[in-house]
């Protein structure tokens, strides 16, 4: 093989495109707020993912009485890809619990949870708010 057609297979081989890290929204935390407060929203930064993983996000609210505990994480995971799920751990009275979870390689930033909206409502009655069911209706709760 001549040495041209060796170093132009070389060049050929070094730029083809390989499986390129994603960029995905980064941030995690966790507060308790007043009921009232919600919808909450939220910025994030940006992180490059390792070969082969995904974004991720993961918000789960905790509701007792006035309060409700947000626990939010964003980031990499290298967890097989499903759509987005909003799950009621246990509703009230009392104490409530509902999370989302989303992992995708769809694209760069695919991990857009930017609030609390997928999992809670404020509902068209004042003073009321509720989660979101899996169907995406609100129950509102007094």
């Amino acid at each position: 093989m001549s040495s041209a057609l060796l170093l132009a297979l070389l060049g050929v081989t070094f730029t083809l495109p390989g499986a390129q890290a994603l960029l995905c929204q980064l941030l995690s935390g966790r507060s308790v707020y007043n009921v009232s407060d919600l919808p909450l929203s939220w910025t994030a930064e940006q992180k490059e993912c390792d070969s082969g993983e995904g974004c991720q996000d993961t918000l789960m609210l905790i509701e007792n009485g006035p309060h409700v505990m947000v626990v939010l994480s964003k980031g990499c995971t290298k967890e097989e890809d499903h759509e987005a799920r909003v799950t009621e751990h246990r509703t009230g009275p009392g104490l409530s619990v509902v999370s989302y979870t989303h992992v995708c390689r769809q694209g760069d930033l695919c991990n857009g949870l930017s609030n609390t909206m997928p999992v809670w409502t404020p509902s068209l009655q004042t003073g009321v708010s509720g989660w979101r069911a899996r169907n995406g209706t609100g129950r509102g709760r007094r």
